[in-house]
């Protein structure tokens, strides 16, 4: 990637989110109004990084990139799911509520938060009544949407951050080691950052927005998307599906079961 600092980036990409990019969102479009959230979780998250930075944890910021990644890739998908990924989170949807039903029934609380109970089963009802079954329901998960988009070096990131989401030897390591002569332990990460914060919130912005973008009337950043892209080293298109299933076919749908 080249020199230019990464800040006067992020700077020129914040400038491009105005008070007033809700007009270029259709309403009715679902692949619109739900990639509005992706993204803005995106955004978020990004600030979320950047505000660790400035209190010097960065080493916190993982969960931060961890979900900042997901939630760019599946924009990405979102964009070329289109309506149809409406459905696909329903019966996602469905299936937690169907896990949380039988965690009620399980410890014996149904009764006490019937309320809550009857709400998680009229979900589960409805979504069976009114939403097929689609063969694209697997790709909710992260995972087979970066082997669809033969993103491998995002797979490989997402799976050496998620050592420092969750309890592994790898995260525990960054407070202590050992350097043949001596034990060391401190109370704060060895590695200031793992990642370099600005850079790592203008690449994974740049991804938001090149995809969101997409869905936007007029596409209204594509210029300086392209021009940062050329500026910083970033990638100047979205990757292409490359998976077996078809994205937004409607004819594909199975019948519910």
């Amino acid at each position: 990637m080249a020199d230019a600092d990464p800040s006067d980036g992020l700077l020129r990409l914040e400038n491009l989110i105005t008070n007033d990019l809700h007009t270029r969102i259709d309403p009715m479009n679902r692949a619109s109004m739900i990639g509005w959230g992706l993204f803005f979780t995106v955004a978020h998250q990004v600030r979320a990084v950047l505000a660790l930075h400035t209190a010097s944890a960065c080493g916190a910021a993982a969960p931060n990139r961890r979900s900042a990644l997901e939630h760019a890739i599946t924009l990405r998908w979102c964009v070329d799911q289109g309506d149809r990924i409406g459905d696909i989170y329903n019966r996602k949807l469905r299936n937690d509520q169907i896990q949380l039903a039988n965690a009620l029934r399980a410890d014996g609380t149904k009764d006490r938060y019937n309320e809550a109970y009857q709400v998680l089963t009229d979900t589960v009802k409805t979504v069976n009544e009114t939403i097929a079954a689609d063969p694209n329901e697997r790709l909710a998960k992260i995972e087979h949407l970066m082997q669809g988009y033969g993103l491998d070096k995002e797979r490989t990131f997402y799976q050496v951050d998620s050592r420092f989401v969750h309890p592994t030897l790898t995260g525990a390591q960054m407070y202590f080691k050992d350097d043949g002569e001596a034990f060391h332990v401190s109370q704060m990460p060895i590695h200031e950052e793992i990642v370099a914060c600005h850079l790592y919130c203008l690449w994974i912005l740049h991804v938001a927005m090149l995809a969101f973008n997409e869905v936007l009337d007029g596409k209204p950043w594509s210029s300086q998307l392209e021009e940062v892209a050329k500026e910083y080293g970033f990638a100047t298109t979205l990757p292409q599906w490359q998976g077996s299933e078809a994205l937004n076919a409607e004819g594909s749908r199975s019948d519910a079961k």
